[in-house]
């Protein structure tokens, strides 16, 4: 967090990402906001800045320091248009950073035209997220106030989403509790995912385990445990989250 002029504001746009789970992806803010289409998703870098040093560190180990810097230039331009077409989900949604967080890894594997493996996106991912993993490690997922920011964040979009939100955005996300294990448990599902979609209608719908995957990273990184039984980008009916301590 260095690179930072104010760290204060770079640790609040990290706490966004509790927006999603608290062991989740989710939301930073940062950057510079654009203009838009009407239909379509803000422009937001600060994703795609955070992640740009350990996405090129993986390309340059692979495949060589000038492949991974013209790589890395052309997905800067690449992320901007995949967030410049996306469905719009709401500037105010809790949760469209999620989508961000994912394009930003989507981009540099749409501009090296899919000649990058999804093997090395997946190391991408992974290297990115423990270049913060200070940050997940705030949280431990073992203690009663870690699981009520977990559920927090949840419930927090799924008061957003009226049935207005859901005539006016279509496609974001759907969270419910059904299937809940017991009363007060950390437990929710995404039974609808703009991501997901967007992926599909991409051609990059490869890459959606491995978001998936890194549900299990950040929450291994707050202490706890992610025990899930499907998702939707391995063919099931919903995402599900039922996440406990790892000492329980």
């Amino acid at each position: 967090m260095a690179e930072c002029t104010d760290c204060k504001i770079a640790e609040r746009y990290m706490d966004a990402l509790m927006t999603y789970h608290v062991g989740g992806w989710a939301a930073f803010f940062g950057s510079v906001n654009k203009s838009r289409e009407e239909n379509d998703m803000k422009y937001n870098g600060f994703y795609f800045w955070m992640f740009k040093s350990p996405m090129k560190q993986v390309l340059a180990e692979k495949y060589g320091k000038k492949y991974a810097a013209d790589i890395m230039k052309k997905s800067k331009k690449v992320y901007r248009e995949l967030v410049e077409k996306a469905d719009d989900i709401g500037d105010d949604n809790p949760m469209a950073y999620n989508e961000l967080f994912a394009l930003a890894f989507v981009a540099p594997y749409v501009a090296s035209e899919k000649k990058i493996p999804p093997t090395a996106v997946q190391e991408m991912m992974r290297r990115s997220l423990y270049h913060i993993k200070w940050y997940f490690a705030k949280t431990d997922l073992n203690t009663d106030k870690g699981k009520a920011e977990n559920k927090k964040s949840v419930v927090k979009y799924a008061k957003w989403y009226t049935p207005e939100k859901e005539a006016k955005y279509p496609t974001s996300f759907k969270v419910d509790f059904v299937g809940q294990p017991h009363e007060g448990a950390c437990y929710y599902r995404i039974t609808r995912c703009p991501i997901c979609s967007y992926a599909r209608n991409l051609g990059v719908s490869e890459l959606m385990p491995l978001f998936c995957e890194l549900d299990e990273v950040m929450i291994t990184l707050q202490h706890g445990v992610l025990h899930r039984k499907q998702t939707l980008a391995n063919g099931g009916e919903y995402c599900d989250y039922f996440i406990t301590g790892n000492r329980e």
